[in-house]
């Protein structure tokens, strides 16, 4: 049951950023916009070259124009987008998404 409070840390698991994901997932299947910014927020506070790839997928595919705006200005920084580029989550976030390879060329430049 849906209580506008998130879990308290053991209960988000091993892994938050997924945890996270999921909660956005439901968030914007029923029009929870609360937890919706809620999660975007979380997801964005645990924002890694690791995590780039799934947390990118996420705003692209639950609409979160914000989020999606917060992680191409991420891997627009040298030191990211040098880590990230080299990442298995990369090539499928690519693969998955051909048109944000292109927003992504535009930020850095290329």
């Amino acid at each position: 049951m849906y209580t506008d409070a998130l879990p308290e840390g053991d209960a988000l698991g091993d892994s938050p950023t997924e945890t996270f994901q999921d909660l956005l997932a439901v968030a914007d299947r029923y029009a929870l916009d609360r937890l919706k910014l809620i999660c975007t927020s979380k997801l964005w506070g645990n924002m890694s070259v690791d995590t780039f790839a799934s947390t990118l997928s996420c705003a692209e595919t639950y609409n979160c124009p914000e989020l999606k705006k917060k992680c191409v200005a991420f891997f627009a920084e040298e030191k990211n987008f040098k880590k990230i580029v080299l990442t298995g989550g990369y090539i499928q976030l690519m693969q998955k998404f051909p048109s944000i390879l292109a927003e992504l060329r535009e930020k850095v430049g290329a």
